[in-house]
């Protein structure tokens, strides 16, 4: 498992943390404050790994300031990252620093210098965790050093980035509700990063270990979208995906969070991908899960999505191959398909009109292959059992019409498939399910435009 997602808050941190002001805020005299502020300010020169050991190790207080603001300067762009792997001792002198370092900002530099290479090769990220970043994580964590806290924070949600390996091994060091604990709300997007970083991959974490992750993310989704908090939902929101993993149970703590109705309407804003994966995983729960995201207007967002006029209206929703991909496949969910086909016969007109409106697009423009996964999920079935109780249900006209369209639309792709009507499986299917007395009763429909298309069926398949 390695995260793609990426990290923009540590960037951040160190363009505006002002470190003049740390330095202002030290213990030391002030002529050691003046040449700290000295060398903050110096140019941007580089230096090599091995020098910067050299002056770490010698534990002079100005030359051991001067050499890891420079080398978190040189690393900064990675371009030395490889050289650590081979430098063993590097890693272990700045842990030694983070945790008894003689000023706040060589504790800061040297963290930051982690941070940076807890994202690169497989071979660093082993040494970090190999060298005790745990054990040191739990040290910091317990004290009150925010920005510290927030960098080891960030460092945690790499390594588990990196791996599942990793991911369970910070999950069994350090739990969930401790990094809740250490949250603040100025960097809030961070500690949600990280969050969500330790509860994807697969095989998904135990659920009581990431629980209150869970709550977290539903929290974060609730809140007022806007492009502040943009990629902070996204990450809420790929992280769920993961979380529920089509557990009834799981997806009972989504529906009861309150959150479906919102992922519907971030579906134009938010991450689309990762919101359809979440409805999804909820097509696998059960009977009555299913039908409430139908019912919360779920197929009334994926009506306009699929309906080839108001898609040009959709922005780069779904430009994507990994979006339209994701879209059709939850689309030809089994589950999800004999649900939507129930909701032919709901009392809900509403919803039924949309069913029909999306059923109708994907055999206009479905494939023949497209429409035989219809059938044989059951929709000529439904659309029948629709007029069957077209009366007693007082089931909108126009629905009836739409039902009927879409019914000669799929037996004429059957007749194209079969080149003849004897041997067209649709027509088949739709004798041997009583569909000619279905018709036949539509004929004398108190609605004259049903009656004529009833007619229409008749006279076209001489039935």
């Amino acid at each position: 498992m390695k995260n793609s997602q990426k990290l923009g808050g540590i960037k951040k941190l160190q363009q505006n943390s002002n470190h003049e002001d740390l330095v202002d805020q030290e213990q030391i005299c002030q002529t050691l404050k003046d040449e700290i502020i000295q060398i903050l300010r110096m140019d941007e020169d580089h230096i090599a790994v091995i020098d910067a050991i050299i002056a770490l190790r010698s534990e002079n207080f100005i030359e051991s300031h001067k050499a890891i603001i420079k080398l978190r300067r040189t690393l900064s762009n990675f371009d030395q990252a490889e050289q650590i792997a081979k430098e063993n001792e590097l890693i272990p002198i700045l842990f030694h620093i983070i945790q008894f370092g003689s000023t706040y900002l060589l504790k800061l530099e040297a963290a930051q210098i982690i941070s940076i290479l807890a994202a690169g090769r497989s071979e660093i990220t082993r040494i970090i965790m190999q060298n005790g970043i745990l054990q040191l994580s739990l040290t910091v964590l317990d004290g009150n050093q925010s920005e510290l806290i927030m960098l080891i924070i960030t460092i945690l949600g790499k390594l588990a980035g990196e791996s599942v390996k990793y991911r369970d091994s910070i999950l069994q060091a350090c739990s969930i509700e401790k990094i809740i604990s250490k949250m603040e709300s100025k960097y809030k997007s961070i500690y949600i990063w990280c969050l969500a970083n330790l509860c994807i991959g697969r095989p998904s974490p135990k659920f009581d270990k990431i629980q209150s992750a869970f709550e977290i993310f539903a929290q974060v989704i609730m809140e007022e979208f806007n492009q502040q908090n943009l990629k902070m939902i996204n990450d809420a929101i790929w992280a769920l995906g993961y979380m529920i993993d089509g557990e009834p149970n799981r997806i009972a703590a989504l529906i009861n969070s309150g959150v479906v109705p919102q992922l519907i309407n971030l579906l134009p804003m938010g991450n689309f991908v990762s919101i359809l994966r979440i409805f999804e995983c909820i097509f696998y729960g059960t009977e009555d899960q299913i039908n409430y995201l139908l019912e919360c207007g779920f197929i009334a967002h994926i009506r306009m999505i699929v309906d080839p006029k108001s898609r040009e209206k959709s922005g780069d929703m779904i430009q994507t191959f990994a979006a339209t991909e994701t879209l059709f496949k939850v689309l030809s969910n089994q589950n999800f398909l004999v649900s939507l086909f129930r909701s032919l016969c709901d009392d809900n007109s509403n919803l039924r009109g949309d069913v029909l409106e999306v059923i109708g697009n994907a055999i206009q423009h479905g494939t023949n292959e497209d429409v035989n996964h219809l059938v044989k999920n059951g929709l000529i079935k439904y659309l029948l059992r629709m007029f069957e109780i077209a009366n007693e249900k007082e089931i909108a006209s126009n629905h009836l019409k739409k039902g009927l369209e879409m019914l000669i639309k799929i037996i004429r792709k059957g007749e194209i498939k079969a080149k003849d009507n004897k041997s067209n499986q649709f027509f088949i299917i739709f004798v041997q399910l009583d569909g000619i007395n279905v018709i036949q009763k539509l004929l004398s429909y108190k609605q004259d435009d049903v009656a004529k298309y009833a007619l229409i069926f008749k006279q076209e398949f001489a039935i």
